[in-house]
């Protein structure tokens, strides 16, 4: 619940609104961190690690990371920002379970390619962009339509109405990072530009769950 003062006339009139839905993370991670899942991504582009049964996404390429002891050891630190994160949004003394990341996979994302609305298993998911080219960035600021523009990622929680926020809507930029419930119905807009997107996403459970 956030305070809003108003100064009406000579009174002031005081007023509170409250968060609503669900917790979007957003952070940054460093270039050589991005340079990691790159590398990664290499070492693993490759049939035997072919991930698409899994995953809802229309891709050629998709695969399953194989170090993930390598990757959870330097994301776990963003999860520790999400988790502080996530108890002054809620306000009190609400505190998340332990976590802990099930699963990787990388998607090669290239013209004409695109993610259906979808959700994930487990308790969060997270997805991070090491590589966005310029060109899919430039097409979707010369977009001119009025939903969201090519290349972009959306989430969309309960039902469409002129007075809520149902949906945010992000351009990615090399280094973002969002982590959010797995249950968050989100997808992908396709892209016209001749390059290719990289990104990694995965799946996190509440340790208690697992128990």
């Amino acid at each position: 619940m956030t305070n809003n003062n108003l100064n009406h006339g000579m009174k002031k009139l005081t007023g509170t609104y409250y968060h609503w839905g669900p917790f979007l993370f957003h952070s940054k991670i460093t270039p050589d961190e991005c340079q990691m899942l790159l590398d990664e991504g290499k070492k693993c582009r490759k049939k035997s690690n072919d991930h698409r049964r899994h995953l809802a996404g229309h891709l050629s390429e998709e695969y399953r990371l194989t170090d993930e002891k390598g990757i959870s050891a330097w994301l776990k630190k963003y999860l520790a920002v999400y988790t502080e994160s996530y108890k002054t949004w809620r306000g009190g003394n609400h505190k998340l379970p332990d976590l802990h990341i099930d699963v990787f996979w990388i998607n090669y994302m290239k013209s004409h390619d695109f993610n259906p609305p979808h959700n994930h298993d487990g308790a969060l998911s997270f997805v991070i962009y090491p590589e966005v080219p310029e060109e899919i960035s430039k097409e979707n600021k010369n977009y001119k339509g009025s939903a969201t523009g090519p290349g972009a990622i959306s989430w969309m929680y309960g039902e469409a109405y002129i007075q809520y926020i149902s949906q945010v809507s992000e351009m990615p930029q090399t280094g973002d990072l969002f982590i959010f419930p797995a249950g968050l119905s989100h997808w992908v807009f396709p892209f016209r530009s001749n390059v290719e997107r990289v990104s990694v996403s995965g799946n996190i459970s509440f340790v208690e769950e697992m128990n």
